[in-house]
């Protein structure tokens, strides 16, 4: 069992994380406690930058979104979608997804074909952990 939001906030408070990152870190994890059970499953940049002080600096959102990703206890998960305009909108395995940020290469989900330029056209999204 993880931690909850208030303890990773806590956890996160103390860290000796980059001041500017931190900040927004908090502010992020501020906005992810106010999320009702079972409604933060598909959370993308927009949905973060919408709500996000705008004294905030935008620039510290990914490096802060990667915090809340990778830190002990994290309460969030990254995942991702291809963006395919014959298929539409087709959700990435997580092992699939993972191989991408490693290796640079997808294989189609639906016709096993390595996708060109696979950035390009793969989405990401957050998604509170379940035992957050």
């Amino acid at each position: 069992m993880g931690m909850d939001i208030g303890e990773f906030r806590e956890s996160l408070a103390s860290s000796d994380l980059e001041p500017k990152t931190l900040g927004v870190c908090l502010a992020l994890t501020d906005i992810l406690s106010k999320i009702r059970p079972g409604d933060g499953q598909h959370l993308g940049l927009s949905y973060f930058r919408e709500r996000l002080d705008k004294g905030s600096r935008a620039e510290e959102i990914l490096p802060a979104l990667s915090v809340l990703c990778t830190f002990e206890g994290a309460i969030l998960e990254m995942h991702g979608y291809l963006d395919d305009d014959d298929e539409g909108q087709l959700h990435l395995e997580d092992e699939d997804f993972q191989g991408l940020l490693f290796t640079g290469k997808l294989a189609h989900p639906v016709t096993g074909d390595l996708v060109d330029d696979p950035l390009e056209h793969v989405r990401f999204f957050y998604s509170l952990r379940s035992d957050a």
